[in-house]
């Protein structure tokens, strides 16, 4: 992850670079790493989850003296627009200022409608045979779409 949202070719195809993160036994720690990583970049991140609660909980417990800032549904206004890191249950939760963030992280079974403002999104695969599945069929979506997916993490 870097604060451009990742260089080179890999994953384009209609601007947007799509990679995906497999193979994954503990997603939320993957996650977690990979925020903490785009954040020390200054990075400004969008994620998707179903799981939004335990990824909090996570952000604030994973090291024992850093706490990943967050900004979740509810929130004021200007913490929205100050947060470098989103936390959605998912694509379809509307955020007006969503497409100002250039890179999307997504821990959910269903790819984003669209991907205004999108330069880098990251999928994440867990390793369980649904979780798996699930990740195909988002793989042939993209394709679909004239994306270009490449894996660059395999945790099997």
């Amino acid at each position: 992850v870097t604060a451009a949202g990742g260089a080179g070719a890999g994953g384009r195809g209609g601007g947007v670079e799509v990679e995906f993160h497999t193979g994954l036994a503990e997603p939320l720690d993957h996650a977690t790493k990979l925020l903490r990583k785009a954040l020390r970049q200054g990075g400004r991140v969008l994620v998707a989850t179903p799981q939004l609660e335990a990824l909090a909980r996570h952000l604030w417990v994973f090291e024992a003296r850093e706490f990943m800032a967050h900004a979740r549904p509810g929130v004021a206004a200007a913490v929205w627009r100050r947060s470098a890191l989103w936390l959605l249950p998912g694509f379809d939760t509307a955020v007006d200022a969503a497409p100002r963030l250039a890179v999307w992280v997504n821990l959910g079974a269903e790819p984003p409608g669209a991907l205004e403002g999108c330069e880098r999104l990251i999928e994440l695969v867990a390793s369980g045979p649904d979780e798996a599945e699930a990740g195909r069929q988002r793989w042939r979506h993209y394709k679909a779409q004239g994306h270009t997916p490449v894996v660059r993490f395999d945790g099997r």
